[in-house]
């Protein structure tokens, strides 16, 4: 299915621009499950991004 690996492709592309998960080894295995640490490093990355904490600035 080459739809599938082209939406794949364009999903660890975006993930890597936005510095959300940067172990390559993960990101180079897309089919392979992660541990759950990394699943929940991942999210609270993008919280952090939408929510940024007080002492941080808005840029």
């Amino acid at each position: 299915m080459i739809i599938m690996e082209e939406h794949k492709e364009a999903v660890i592309r975006k993930i890597r621009a936005y510095g959300i998960i940067k172990d390559p080894e993960l990101l180079e295995r897309p089919d392979e499950p992660v541990p759950l640490w990394v699943l929940l490093e991942a999210l609270l990355h993008v919280i952090d991004r939408l929510e940024p904490s007080d002492d941080r600035p808005y840029d």
